[in-house]
């Protein structure tokens, strides 16, 4: 296994000690692994200043709000000066891939807009902003839910950017705001969707087996306030 880490043997043992089996690695600084309690899991580490809060900021956020659509948070720690955060594993495709394969689009919801909408304003009801809505964060399953992943960016709703420590996000989906809010998050949205629906303009056999055949109207106007 190959990423943040010197030795990858060192990660490998210190999981393995904990009763970690069958790594295998997912991308960069994340594993997935078997364990005996908690089944298949996802492992997300860092090492850096600036990756380990993200790491800490998402386990908080977690912790606090379980039982929701994302990802469960099972165990976090700590070992020479690495941290460590496990969730339970969401099995499924990403809207990244459907957009790289559309034809992986076939066995998934026809609705999945409306959940992602959903799943969205969940987190906004907390008093939170995702604040990295994209393609990658977002996991369609064939049990036909859709998940957002990834909560290394969230942030209290009305954070002045300017009081962040770190700042983590994709410019292509943000706006230039100094106040993070609910916006941001629908902007983000808007763009994913205004991409994915060009991209299949001229697909319609890619695009019939979901809920909608162009952007959402609403989009449209939320697009056209941030540009304008």
């Amino acid at each position: 296994m190959k990423g943040e880490f010197s030795d990858d043997a060192k990660l490998k043992q210190e999981l393995t000690n904990r009763g970690y089996t069958n790594l295998s690695r997912l991308g960069r600084r994340v594993l997935q692994a078997q364990h005996p309690s908690w089944g298949v899991v996802t492992i997300k580490y860092a090492q850096a200043v600036k990756h380990r809060h993200f790491l800490k900021q998402e386990a908080e956020f977690l912790y606090s709000n379980s039982n929701y659509n994302w990802p469960e948070y099972c165990d976090y720690f700590s070992n020479q000066q690495s941290d460590y955060l496990v969730l339970s594993h969401i099995c499924g495709i990403t809207l990244l891939q459907i957009q790289t394969e559309p034809s992986k689009s076939n066995n998934f919801p026809t609705n999945w807009i409306t959940l992602l909408e959903r799943s969205i304003h969940q987190v906004h009801k907390l008093g939170f902003v995702h604040g990295d809505i994209k393609p990658s964060n977002i996991v369609l399953t064939p049990q036909g839910q859709v998940h957002l992943i990834d909560f290394g960016s969230v942030i209290k709703n009305g954070t002045l950017r300017s009081e962040l420590r770190f700042e983590s996000y994709t410019p292509r989906y943000s706006t230039p705001s100094s106040v993070l809010g609910k916006f941001d998050d629908w902007f983000a949205l808007a763009v994913i969707l205004e991409e994915y629906f060009d991209q299949f303009d001229n697909k319609s056999s890619s695009k019939q087996s979901f809920q909608y055949i162009s952007l959402p109207s609403r989009y449209h106007m939320l697009l056209r306030k941030c540009r304008s």
